[in-house]
């Protein structure tokens, strides 16, 4: 029951945004672009600036924190607004994402059109994405202070880790709706126990080895092995 093909479709989209959202995160590290938004402000700042005096402050914001008194010192303002650019379209696909998931999920909820015991799980996928996006201001809250230059290793681990089982969880999802509950019993009960546990164990692996990921590219630890081994 419920329009579980149109859930599956949005799901899909989300599946998508989350993918897209991965990659450019990925790429505003690589173009050490992640702390140059000094602020956190999930509705406000979906403007950017609007003036060359806004873009001036902001610049002056960023001039404060320790990766542009040691690494990018003398940086000018054109330089300053491709790194800015970079991060703002990173939280603003991060908006966006929240948008999509808010309008699918209460548009289904008020036609009554999720299915009998989804409601609480789909709505489990905007919490999750609710802490991602507090997740990823605490991470780049490391990197404004102190004597750090980069965000701390074990918090880019943990909002990578989470943007994956947000990943996961929508893709259980869009398997479960496209079949009815009546076959999934029977899949449940002829499951092959062996097969089962060594897929899930190899799931586990390779979460592992994301986190880990995470972990090496926070420290720039790949940097020191230059050969293989």
């Amino acid at each position: 029951r419920g329009a579980r093909r149109a859930i599956r479709a949005w799901l899909m989209v989300l599946f998508a945004l989350v993918v897209v959202m991965i990659a450019v995160g990925g790429l505003t590290r690589l173009t050490d672009s992640g702390l140059s938004i000094t602020e956190w402000k999930p509705v406000t700042g979906a403007l950017p600036p609007m003036s060359e005096a806004a873009w001036e402050e902001e610049l002056e914001k960023y001039r404060q924190i320790p990766e542009y008194q040691q690494i990018n010192k003398g940086m000018s303002l054109d330089e300053f607004k491709v790194i800015y650019w970079w991060e703002w379209g990173h939280r603003q696909l991060g908006r966006f994402i929240g948008l999509v998931w808010a309008l699918g999920f209460f548009g289904f909820l008020i036609a009554r059109q999720i299915p009998k015991g989804w409601a609480g799980r789909l709505l489990g996928l905007g919490a999750l994405g609710g802490a991602q996006g507090a997740i990823g201001w605490w991470m780049v809250s490391s990197g404004l202070s102190g004597e750090m230059i980069a965000v701390a290793s074990y918090r880019l681990a943990t909002h990578l880790g989470l943007a994956f089982v947000i990943l996961g969880l929508i893709a259980w999802y869009v398997f479960q709706l496209g079949r009815s509950e009546r076959d999934l019993m029977q899949a449940r009960r002829g499951r092959e126990a062996k097969l089962f546990s060594m897929g899930t164990g190899l799931m586990h692996f390779a979460f592992l080895q994301i986190l880990l990921g995470a972990l090496v590219a926070g420290i720039d630890a790949g940097r020191t092995y230059t050969d293989w081994p």
